[in-house]
């Protein structure tokens, strides 16, 4: 159909929906946002909703759904959840004073990395936009600028990466942030897109590469944050951080047109040597704050720690969690705070219950710096504020520097507190189109109309009695309607006692309705005055919304003190819960654990309780742990205790153990399982070696290494002859070097602490009684010779009757190698002839003094013996 065919309303819909394709048009339309054609069907599936049309009558009737404009938020929600954009059309002028169709413009684009709204963000984990820019080195090969923005907070940082671990870095730090919508240019380094494009749950946009000029960029975030130069947030030389920055900004002008950004006041740079580096197979492995399995979120490091009150320290020690700090003195600072609020109880109790009726109001100043907040938001805000001066009386006696420094500059927005109070009733509603918002005593003018109201209603009931006296009818009632106002209504029985001075108005079927100049006149003045009310309030509720936006940047700041607060409020509580004592971190090579505990585990119901066990890890003689022991007996538990107790201590908290020295630890590698990534067309054990490749390629000596099962992924000799090469290079100090704990079903591996320095094994205890096996879960010096897989097989329920078996082909297997020097010197065994004949190269194999070889050598025998297989299978 045709422009020309089509009803104006209709040919604007059109016209808006042409600038916005790719994201469903909620067109308002009276008290609906209406959706036509492609948009109608869609929605209507996906929310959920009745789909009619529009001119049923037609030959082409137009596909319509709508929903009530006061609950849009709710559907958008499901939009944005169901992967789609929301284009969010209204009306721009008053519908009575239009002339003709009324203007509407999309005033906003809902993406979903650009919500401030309460009721689509997640209140404990920040909700990042974030851009990507690349350019090729001359002297690295390759580099890339990195900017995120949480717009319902105004946090804003950059950061750069380089060489050839540039893209590496790059997606470690996305899967840390976990932008919620990620934009980059159309070109970019093939090595980049890849990283970006390995970002899961993020919703990809593919910007123009104009939308990344330097120039354009340097001179958009100087206007956003009104300075001359940007040199004073240290982003001199960061060109292409800042490339990406300007994009944000620029991104989030479009999506957001009719908003003020203000709350956007600079730019803080991130540098990777601040942090410790964790890549997402860390973060995923240790179950930081997601858990391996789905359902199980208490099974999570930040589960156990987070026992914060409000939203923004929440979203703090999430942060503290995967970003563990490098610098001594700040590690020791907030161990400082943390110890203080442990042994205080009384200030730690008085301090979390002053924290409680704390709202997010980092969120809620952002939203009035928007100029999106309601009257609600305001109401929050001055409760939050409210609380300010018994925190500071609370925080004020304590001597930890940190909470120190935060009482130097505490700032109790007194003022913020006072205008709210004087302002906005405590009753006040969501909408400020509903009026009952504003304070008597604040406004004369707003007084004066309220009065009008409320002695016009009574003027009416006065008005009423009269009349009923003057013409004798004493049904006569007055009655009001938003169609036709006020009006007299007279029953038929009594028409005939109607003055002449009565105008009819209507006819119903058993009355009439009728006006009178004084009614009239009555009418103009209340509903005049309720309507000049309710704009009035409006007018002055964005006044003082305006006047609170300009002490944004104060609000911010006790926003991030008070989410600081509750954090280490939060670690003292878990540490005084669950028997944490302080750590000693310092920047020897030396992690000593006394009785550490795996944090997550000893908070499940063993049957055993939990087994406390030690650690020693140095730079010398301790450099590489080779640790074997049955599955099932706690190896991989071991490892990952010892590794989230290195992190609790980087982080700034308490840790479970008896006693724990650590050495500073620059990165926490884990290999500790995989499973097949099909999408990308890689197997369990490709996966596992890509992994291993990165560790080896990407650690230093002061790097913890954390390696479980490695080459388990390919046959047994495939598997061994790698795992020992890989541990090799660690132990050697001109390769890695690093402190690493190697679990390992190769009971061979325990001959590297008889070839190596710095090599020591242990594994497991386990006590055997009869058939019996117990896995004592205490890690002790030594090796072990068995696996006990036939007895975890047992435990874990396999038949009776496939255990016997078991037995039974393991020791024929056992026999076979006990009498291969016997069939060498021509005495035949008799194997049960149930048994599969064993292949004439296994001989051969068996004569293989392995641990002779170099593992340059035993790859070149191993494919010697794989192409002779080969040939035999061609014949």
């Amino acid at each position: 159909m045709n422009d020309a065919d089509l009803t104006p309303l209709m040919r604007q819909y059109r016209e808006i929906k042409r600038a916005h394709e790719g994201a469903i048009l909620f067109f308002r339309v009276g008290d609906f946002y209406e959706m036509f054609y492609e948009d109608a069907e869609d929605a209507s599936r996906l929310l959920s909703i009745a789909l009619t049309s529009r001119d049923k009558s037609s030959a082409a009737p137009v596909p319509l759904c709508g929903v009530p404009y006061h609950a849009a938020t709710g559907y958008i929600a499901k939009l944005l959840k169901a992967g789609r954009t929301v284009a969010l059309c209204d009306q721009v002028e008053d519908p009575k004073l239009a002339k003709g169709l009324v203007r509407r413009e999309v005033v906003r684009l809902y993406t979903p990395g650009t919500l401030t709204d309460a009721e689509l963000l997640r209140p404990t984990e920040s909700n990042f936009l974030a851009a990507v820019a690349s350019a090729p080195t001359s002297r690295d090969g390759l580099a890339a600028g990195l900017a995120a923005l949480d717009l319902s907070t105004g946090e804003f940082w950059v950061m750069e990466f380089t060489g050839a671990g540039a893209p590496q870095a790059l997606q470690d730090e996305l899967a840390r942030m976990e932008p919620k919508e990620l934009l980059s240019p159309s070109a970019i380094a093939g090595p980049i897109r890849a990283a970006c494009s390995r970002l899961g749950g993020a919703r990809q946009c593919i910007q123009d590469p104009s939308a990344f000029d330097l120039r354009d960029a340097e001179r958009t975030l100087r206007e956003q944050f009104r300075v001359a130069s940007l040199d004073g947030f240290g982003c001199k030389g960061l060109s292409l951080g800042l490339q990406a920055a300007g994009a944000l900004v620029r991104y989030l002008r479009e999506t957001r047109p009719t908003e003020r950004l203000s709350h956007l006041r600079g730019l803080r740079v991130r540098r990777a040597g601040e942090e410790m580096h964790l890549d997402g197979a860390t973060i995923r492995n240790l179950e930081l704050v997601r858990p391996l399995v789905e359902g199980r979120q208490d099974a999570t490091l930040l589960a156990v720690l987070d026992r914060t009150v409000t939203a923004m320290g929440s979203r703090l020690l999430r942060e503290w969690i995967l970003r563990p700090l490098l610098r001594i003195d700040q590690i020791r600072a907030r161990l400082d705070a943390v110890g203080e609020l442990l042994q205080a109880l009384e200030t730690r109790v008085a301090t979390r219950s002053a924290l409680r009726p704390v709202q997010d109001i980092l969120r809620l100043s952002s939203r009035v710096s928007l100029g999106a907040a309601s009257p609600r938001d305001l109401l929050a805000l001055k409760q939050s504020v409210a609380a300010l001066p018994e925190l500071r009386a609370r925080v004020a006696s304590c001597r930890a520097p940190l909470l120190r420094e935060m009482t130097a500059n505490w700032d109790n927005l007194a003022d913020v507190h006072e205008l709210i109070e004087k302002t906005i009733l405590a009753d006040a509603p969501v909408s400020i189109r509903d009026g009952g918002i504003i304070r008597e005593g604040y406004d004369a003018s707003l007084d004066e109309l309220r009065t009008i109201g409320r002695d016009g209603k009574h003027w009416i009931a006065q008005l009423e009695a009269r009349e009923r006296e003057r013409t004798g009818i004493d049904s006569l009632k007055i009655r009001f309607n938003q169609v036709f106002g006020y009006y007299i209504e007279i029953t038929k029985a009594n028409l005939a006692r109607v003055p002449a001075d009565y105008g009819r108005k209507q006819t119903l079927a058993n009355a009439e309705r009728f006006i009178t100049p004084e009614l009239k006149e009555l009418e103009d003045k209340v509903t005049g005055a309720d309507l000049k009310q309710k704009a009035l309030e409006q007018d002055l509720f964005e006044r003082i919304r305006v006047q609170l936006a300009r002490e944004t940047a104060r609000i911010q700041a006790m926003g991030v003190a008070l989410a600081a607060l509750d954090a280490l409020a939060s670690l003292a509580e878990a540490a005084a819960h669950n028997g944490y004592v302080r750590p000693e971190v310092d920047e020897g090579g030396e992690i000593r654990i006394s009785d550490g505990r795996h944090p997550v585990v000893e908070r499940l119901d063993l049957p055993q309780g939990f087994v406390p066990n030690d650690a020693l890890l140095d730079l010398e003689a301790n450099r590489l742990l080779i640790l074997t022991g049955p599955n099932m007996a706690g190896k991989s538990t071991y490892l990952r205790q010892v590794a989230l107790i290195v992190l609790m201590a980087q982080m700034g908290s308490f840790v479970p153990v008896r006693s724990a020295r650590i050495g500073l630890v620059d990165r926490i590698f884990t290999r500790v399982g995989a499973s097949d990534n099909l999408a990308a067309g890689q197997s369990t054990f490709m996966v596992e070696m890509t992994e291993t490749a990165q560790i080896l390629n990407s650690a230093t000596e002061r790097s913890l290494i954390l390696l479980d099962e490695i080459g388990r992924g390919t046959s047994t000799y495939d598997g061994l002859s790698i795992a020992w090469a890989v541990a090799e290079y660690i132990q050697d100090r001109a390769h890695v070097g690093a402190r690493t704990m190697f679990a390992t079903h190769y009971h061979e591996m325990t001959e590297l602490a008889n070839r190596h320095d710095g090599v020591k094994n242990y594994t497991v205890a386990v006590k055997e009684r009869d058939e019996e096996v117990l896995f004592l879960r205490k890690i002790v010096e030594g090796g072990a010779d068995r696996s006990y897989g036939i007895h975890v097989a047992r435990l874990a329920g396999l038949p009776p009757a496939v255990i016997n078996r078991a037995r039974e082909v393991l020791a024929q297997l056992e026999q076979a190698e006990t009498d291969a020097p016997q069939a060498s010197a021509g005495v035949s065994p008799r194997p049960d002839p149930s048994l599969p004949a064993p292949h004439p190269l296994i001989e051969e194999v068996r004569q293989i003094d392995l641990f002779s070889m170099t593992p340059l050598e035993a790859m070149n025998r191993l494919a010697e013996l794989q192409r002779r297989l080969d040939e035999k299978d061609k014949k």
